[in-house]
């Protein structure tokens, strides 16, 4: 997330400050609404939150009551192979 925060804030300090608070008040959501985020169709433990641009990879312990980031991804790269390939039996949206 630092880096997140640091390309922006090579353009715009505020602009960054800004953006790194929002998103991280959007994730500590999670600890409220752990399902708030969609489930990545290949990963069903996987979930997604998106803080556009950028889609936050998460999983949901329930049995600790724990949110475990796995990592930021800015939405314009390519999505990850879990992303495009869907469960076998079932075909792509």
């Amino acid at each position: 997330m630092a880096e997140i925060v640091g390309h922006i804030a090579a353009d715009d300090a505020a602009a960054a400050s800004h953006f790194g608070s929002a998103l991280l008040d959007h994730v500590e959501l999670l600890t409220r609404f752990p399902h708030f985020g969609g489930i990545v169709r290949k990963h069903s433990r996987v979930r997604k939150l998106v803080h556009s641009p950028i889609l936050v990879y998460y999983k949901v312990h329930e049995a600790k009551h724990l949110i475990e980031v796995l990592h930021f991804r800015h939405g314009s790269r390519k999505p990850p192979k879990s992303e495009m390939n869907p469960k076998r039996g079932q075909s792509p949206p």
